[in-house]
């Protein structure tokens, strides 16, 4: 009896003396609202503040402090602490002997680490810094001695070597970026590229400006569109399949104007067949494999992300559409969570596996001009919708692009005209797009294509 007695008193005295406890902890440690840190009282009044920044290599959590003899002290004593820290994390630490393609490289580094690119950009960004930069004498210059005049011979080299208009201009943007990086963390007090790039883009304007001959915007005609349809549902006479087996993917891009990319992130789940209504969200690409750790891993995975520009919508379909989402149905129905475009085996298709297909339909199709790859479908059906009355700011909304981009890239003005063994760009009387009534009364041998 009396031991029970001595145990109950010794586990009451020692509850009370965890409380006590907790309330002294609690009185020299204050956790802030979250995010915020933490302060801790020291015995001689003043505080410690201590904050998290991340995770450590090793998976544990990474944390800054500051003393100060009050908490208003140790905040901002803890801002400096991480401004000084911001800055030396994004310090370059340039040094004379570094070269324009090494800047480049570190700027890049730079925008992968901040997620600033998309994984097909930074693909392009890598390719750009060793096909047009990299290989030629100005990547190898000191990025110091790099005067306007070396930036204008680098242009006019590229421009001797026959590259289009908008990789050289890839290329100056590149270079005109990781200097102003670098001007901007003081590493370095003058961007050559930007007192002479005004008059670099007006050379470049000029070098991509049409000619008469020349279309201001590549597209379809009307006769092509039904041409490549016809060869696109080709079926085999013996089992009635479909000759090509991309060629209803290639139908529904050009009755939808979508991109690639956001064609084959579709799933079934995606298709709201009672409403016709079609919601896109989600692009996927094939990009160099940088997590590779061996020779046998593959190069190239897709990557699935957000749609270009952040342009998720949702968008209702026409009657070609829709037809082509149930032809592929029939031949490919899986579940609400399957993709739409698939391989026989249930593969994802890929762009590269679409303009294989694409270009051998081209070729049985045989064009009057040359047609190839696939945006030429987005174009195209831009273009129509532009023909039948829809605005330009309608048309960026079903496309999911910005109403400058599709005015200047989508929408051709001039349309494809046979003058009698010749092919011509005409552009159209203004308000005259009755396209039967053109096609009817066109006279022989001056018969408009593109209507």
């Amino acid at each position: 009896m009396n031991g029970w007695f001595i145990m109950s008193i010794r586990i009451m005295f020692c509850k009370k003396k965890k409380k006590r406890g907790d309330k002294v902890a609690d009185d020299k440690k204050k956790r802030g609202a979250r995010g915020n840190g933490t302060f801790i009282e020291r015995k001689d009044g003043t505080f410690i503040y201590r904050k998290s920044q991340g995770l450590n290599p090793n998976g544990k959590r990474k944390y800054i402090s500051v003393v100060g003899e009050t908490k208003a002290i140790c905040v901002r004593r803890m801002k400096e602490k991480e401004e000084l820290l911001k800055r030396e994390k994004n310090k370059i630490c340039l040094s004379d002997t570094d070269t324009v393609e090494e800047l480049c490289q570190r700027h890049l580094a730079y925008q992968i680490r901040n997620k600033e690119l998309k994984p097909k950009s930074i693909d392009r960004r890598e390719d750009t810094i060793r096909n047009q930069i990299g290989k030629y004498s100005l990547g190898k210059m000191q990025i110091q001695a790099v005067k306007p005049a070396d930036i204008d011979n680098h242009i006019n080299v590229l421009i001797g070597t026959g590259l289009s208009v908008s990789t050289i201009k890839k290329s100056l943007d590149v270079l005109n970026a990781a200097y102003e990086w670098a001007v901007v963390r003081a590493e370095l007090t003058f961007n050559p590229v930007l007192q002479i790039k005004r008059s670099i883009q007006k050379r470049l304007s000029k070098l991509g400006a049409k000619g008469a001959a020349d279309a201001d915007v590549i597209v379809l005609s009307r006769d092509e569109e039904e041409l490549f349809l016809r060869e696109a549902l080709r079926t085999n006479e013996n089992n009635g399949q479909y000759k090509y087996a991309g060629g209803l993917y290639g139908s529904l891009l050009l009755h939808t104007g979508m991109r690639t990319g956001e064609m084959i992130s579709l799933r079934w789940k995606d298709y709201d067949a009672s409403n016709g209504l079609l919601t896109i969200n989600k692009s996927t690409s094939m990009t160099r494999n940088r997590n590779a750790d061996d020779d046998e891993a593959k190069k190239y995975v897709a990557v699935q992300g957000t749609t270009k520009n952040q342009k998720a919508r949702v968008i209702k379909l026409s009657e070609e559409a829709i037809n082509d989402l149930r032809r592929i149905a029939e031949t490919n129905l899986g579940k609400t969570d399957d993709l739409i475009c698939r391989t026989k085996t249930g593969k994802q298709y890929t762009a590269t596996m679409l303009e294989h297909c694409m270009g051998t339909i081209y070729k049985h199709v045989k064009f009057i001009t040359k047609v190839s790859g696939l945006h030429i479908f987005r174009r195209t059906f831009a273009t129509r919708m532009f023909e039948n009355g829809a605005d330009v700011k309608e048309i960026a909304a079903y496309i999911g692009d910005l109403e400058s981009t599709t005015m200047q890239y989508y929408i051709a003005a001039r349309q494809k005209m046979v003058v009698g063994d010749s092919v011509r760009q005409v552009v159209p009387l203004p308000g005259s797009r009755n396209v039967n009534n053109e096609k009817r009364d066109a006279p022989a041998g001056n018969k408009n294509i593109s209507e």
